[in-house]
């Protein structure tokens, strides 16, 4: 069988960062290999770099001491090299699959610390490579009856919120000048929670004028814990956790409109039997929560202008990675309950000859007060608060090469009575190539 070899039009050139679902970025060119009985295999992905230098306050997420920072290192989104298959349509079902390895450029902050015992001298384990990461490893069965999905993918609640976050070619939130992990943090917890990569079963219904529903069986969390963690405390997980998406698309002359609502639940128990465990230091009753958020959403283009806004309300989930302490605490009996947080963000931007974008954000992300007599698991007792502003320019040189250079001015408060409000500011530049 002899094979045939074409270019198409990438309809996302990051869909690694996009998270298949359709993110603008420049067009570039993918080779796409053909076989005479229809099967397709193709192949996509980008390198990105950025140079930021950064000044933290004491006090401000990560930091003990004030600090001035300077990094080498992937943004965002990490780098991608993908792998797509398309299957020849039988029945009226075509499949689909893609496999995606996300690396990243930088390393831990200790490059070259050296052990010198009995007079040898070489390197020791601390320093941390770079990591890649399996993203995407995800099948569709798609036809006139909509689309079923399983595998590993970006989970739906809070996915068109980070889809339309300017940042997410870009560096957002830098919690601490060493504390760049795999990835930076764009507008995770300054506006949504993350939603993470996470394997599900997921139905999208056909698009109905403009209408279309997803829904999904995900794989359930356990609570994310500190130090101090005995186990049989939040670690229970024997149902799965549904996510849900309602969105609307519609065009009109010279714009567009995108509206959408999302959602998500789970309950977590406690698989202790004793009435008291000990969790991040603290006497804590064995028990269980409830976790749910839903979220609503707008994005309208008209010409080169694009306004977005998003709003999520949350019980028990957290402030930025979901499912972690920051979403529970303890009332004055030791009983552990749900805490209750929001966030939202607000993002104007303008496209200049469908080239340079230019874009200002605003978003927070909050955490309510400690009932009385409560204890926190997370930062304050009172309602805790962060928040960014981030000025954005990204410009596309070509079809496959675009340069960014993005401020970002955050502020933490972090809910004790008289306590400083640390802040801290990044500049960051930095490219893109997509192939």
């Amino acid at each position: 069988m002899a094979n045939q070899f074409n270019k198409t039009k990438m309809a996302a050139a990051v869909s690694a960062a996009a998270l298949g679902a359709g993110l603008a970025a420049p067009a570039g060119a993918v080779v796409v290999v053909g076989g005479n009985d229809g099967w397709e295999v193709s192949f996509d992905g980008n390198v990105n770099a950025f140079y930021t230098v950064g000044d933290f306050d004491a006090g401000y997420v990560t930091e003990a001491n004030n600090k001035d920072s300077s990094r080498v290192h992937s943004g965002f989104l990490p780098a991608f090299f993908s792998f797509n298959v398309k299957s020849p349509t039988v029945n009226g079902v075509t499949g689909t699959a893609r496999i995606s390895f996300a690396p990243v450029i930088h390393t831990g902050g200790n490059k070259t610390t050296y052990s010198a015992q009995s007079g040898n001298v070489g390197p020791v384990s601390n320093i941390t490579g770079a990591q890649i990461d399996t993203r995407e490893v995800v099948a569709n069965l798609s036809g006139a009856f909509g689309e079923v999905s399983f595998g590993r993918t970006l989970s739906l609640f809070g996915r068109n919120a980070i889809l339309s976050d300017m940042t997410l070619f870009g560096v957002g939130f830098v919690p601490g000048g060493d504390h760049f992990g795999s990835v930076t943090f764009g507008r995770t917890g300054h506006g949504y929670t993350y939603p993470d990569f996470a394997a599900r079963f997921q139905y999208t219904t056909p698009n109905v004028n403009g209408f279309q529903l997803a829904v999904g069986l995900f794989d359930p969390a356990n609570m994310a814990t500190g130090t101090n963690y005995t186990t049989g405390w939040l670690d229970e997980a024997d149902t799965p956790r549904f996510e849900g998406e309602l969105s609307y698309s519609t065009s009109f002359s010279g714009g567009s409109v995108k509206l959408w609502v999302d959602g998500l639940w789970q309950d977590l128990d406690s698989s202790c039997t004793g009435a008291t465990t000990t969790f991040t230091g603290v006497a804590a009753n064995c028990g269980s929560i409830t976790a749910q958020a839903w979220g609503a959403g707008a994005k309208v283009g008209y010409q080169g202008f694009e306004v977005v806004g998003y709003y999520h309300d949350n019980e028990g989930l957290g402030l930025t990675a979901q499912f972690n302490t920051a979403g529970v605490q303890l009332d004055a009996n030791g009983n552990v309950i749900e805490r209750e947080g929001d966030g939202y963000y607000v993002q104007g931007t303008y496209t200049f000859a469908g080239k340079t974008k230019v874009g200002v954000s605003y978003g927070e992300g909050n955490l309510d007060a400690v009932s009385t007599g409560g204890t926190s698991l997370y930062a304050g007792p009172g309602e805790v608060e962060r928040s960014m502003w981030t000025v954005g320019v990204y410009h596309d040189v070509s079809s496959w090469l675009r340069l960014i250079a993005e401020y970002n001015h955050g502020e933490f408060d972090t809910g004790v009575a008289g306590a400083n409000k640390p802040d801290a500011d990044t500049f960051s530049v930095g490219g893109f190539l997509f192939w």
